[in-house]
């Protein structure tokens, strides 16, 4: 009987790379926040631009109508705010970063609770509340993000590392529970 076993490497090696970031920022704290905030300006301006290249270019084809040029130009203040100013508007990631995580670790709590006799199921609902308490820290104390952001990807990356070499298990695991 030849069995093999199955691995997402591309999956492990994410789960790597998150981790080696999250150690990054634990090491320079004080530049991280200032970089995800102009990262996520360079996003917002990418993907403004992107929308109105989409409606000049498909409008007809997609049935485009106006307000994807308005999100495309509310995309692009956006971003290009943030990167002009991003030590002033680094103040505001805590909180919208709080947003995402509580939702983030709800997902994460439920899925865990679905997954009955699944391998890494507890990494997932470990993932879950840590994002939630994270959160909470982001929301009571934001000058705690960086630190906080840190072990999330940490945390993320070792569910992600898990996940890509157990993943045949949770494959047969999954097929057995239905």
């Amino acid at each position: 009987m030849d069995v093999k076993t199955k691995r997402d490497w591309g999956l492990f090696f994410l789960g790597l790379a998150l981790v080696i970031i999250g150690f990054v920022f634990l090491v320079v704290p004080g530049i991280t926040l200032v970089a995800v905030t102009s990262v996520a300006g360079a996003f917002l301006v990418m993907a403004g631009a992107f929308d109105i290249y989409a409606y000049a270019r498909y409008r007809d084809q997609m049935d485009l109508d106006g307000w994807t040029i308005v999100y495309g130009v509310c995309d692009i203040v956006l971003g290009a705010a943030l990167l002009l100013h991003p030590v002033f508007f680094s103040a505001v990631i805590p909180w919208v970063a709080g947003v995402f995580m509580a939702a983030y670790g709800i997902v994460e709590l439920i899925i865990a609770v679905r997954a009955k006799g699944a391998s890494g199921r507890g990494w997932v609902a470990f993932n879950g509340i840590v994002s939630l308490l994270c959160a909470l820290a982001f929301f009571l104390v934001p000058a705690s993000f960086v630190i906080f952001l840190a072990f999330f990807l940490i945390c993320r990356g070792v569910t992600m590392a898990v996940c890509g070499i157990t993943i045949d298990h949770m494959i047969s695991a999954s097929h057995h529970a239905a």
